[in-house]
């Protein structure tokens, strides 16, 4: 494997059912993870900054073995514009890409827990509150990457982003649907194996792994300390993944609690009017992809 980095790529978007997809597909005898999922290897041409050398990169598969597949998955690679897609195709010649999408009020209201969740910020501030910080922040504050915790709404905009990905990947890249990986997972699985060229038998009786739910805690203290852990030892976690499962619902059960974000129906409308404009430009640009099953959410009506 010297020399190897990613042949295919999950490359967006965040809450959307990555984690499961990544680690659904790690399973796959013909596909070989990275060692953490996200390596987040191109993020900084988002940020405007050089990548580090590409040897650093093929570490993430220098323990792989010779599976023709070679995967990772960093959502926030979605966003990074024109310079984070090009650095792609040279680094990584033709690979094969993946973005999921969800409708953007839930994934927000999903982002803006998780961020609480990972204590990034507070878990008192509310969704207004939340949203004021990242109305007051400019398309050019984004290029910072210490206000990424504020890119909820944001991040939303699919067709800002979509088209860089398109015009770039063509046929090499697959969109799939946050909707279709939730009511028909095996469906939605199979379609992707094929999409990488392995066999889709090879996963049809697995399912669609559960993975990366966000939840509350009890004590911050002892979320601090387990996402600390989790952070340290996630590569031979990601190797483990029935031993993952089992500690992650042992320290749910100590330390986890149910983190709704609640919404009135006036207020998820004045989310869902943020969306209205850019999600009619995502359906033409879907339809003009080759898509024809669009979910109800970018629908006419």
């Amino acid at each position: 494997m010297d020399g190897a980095v990613a042949n295919a790529i999950i490359a967006g978007v965040n809450k959307a059912g990555t984690t499961s997809l990544f680690v659904t597909l790690a399973e796959h005898p013909d596909v070989a993870p990275a060692s953490v999922k996200e390596t987040k290897y191109f993020l900084p041409a988002r940020w405007g900054q050089p990548l580090d050398p590409r040897a650093v990169y093929e570490t993430y598969w220098e323990h792989a073995d010779s599976a023709p597949v070679r995967l990772e998955a960093t959502p926030a690679y979605f966003s990074g514009g024109r310079a984070l897609v090009a650095k792609v195709r040279e680094v990584c010649g033709a690979p094969k890409v993946i973005l999921v999408l969800r409708e953007p009020v839930s994934r927000l209201l999903s982002f803006f827990a998780f961020q609480q969740a990972r204590l990034r910020i507070s878990e008192t501030m509310s969704l207004d509150e939340y949203l004021a910080e990242a109305d007051a922040r400019s398309a050019d504050d984004f290029h910072d990457p210490d206000n990424e915790v504020y890119f909820g709404a944001r991040g939303g905009l699919y067709a800002d982003y979509l088209p860089d990905w398109t015009a770039e990947f063509g046929a090499d890249l697959l969109v799939l649907f946050f909707d279709d990986l939730m009511a028909r997972p095996a469906e939605t699985v199979a379609r992707t194996t094929t999409f990488l060229g392995v066999d889709p038998a090879a996963l049809a009786d697995t399912g669609l792994r559960s993975e990366n739910r966000t939840t509350g805690f009890r004590s911050s203290g002892f979320q601090r300390v387990a996402l600390d852990v989790n952070n340290r030892f996630e590569p031979f976690l990601r190797r483990h993944h029935a031993l993952k499962r089992r500690l992650r619902s042992t320290y749910f059960r100590l330390n986890g609690r149910p983190l709704p974000v609640k919404v009135s129906e006036a207020d998820r409308a004045a989310l869902a009017a943020r969306y209205v404009e850019p999600n009619g430009r995502l359906a033409a640009q879907l339809t003009a992809f080759g898509g024809t099953d669009l979910p109800r959410w970018l629908r006419p009506g």
